[in-house]
């Protein structure tokens, strides 16, 4: 099954991943948030919170650390 993500600014539905280099403090071995391609709001994966310019996505959305 396939979820659909809607973007919270102009509901669109086509997005790209963005992983983090690894020099990045935040750095995950996968995705950290999406972007949309519409109108290039940029959500958080973990939090589902719209990011700010300069604002980067916390490792599992600022919680402790999974183990």
């Amino acid at each position: 099954m396939s979820i659909k993500r809607k973007c919270p600014k102009c509901d669109g539905t086509d997005f790209t991943s963005m992983q983090y280099s690894y020099d990045e403090p935040e750095h995950y071995d996968g995705v950290s948030e999406y972007i949309c391609n519409t109108c290039g709001c940029r959500i958080g994966r973990w939090s589902g919170k719209i990011l700010k310019t300069g604002e980067v996505e916390k490792r599992y959305g600022g919680e402790d650390e999974q183990s």
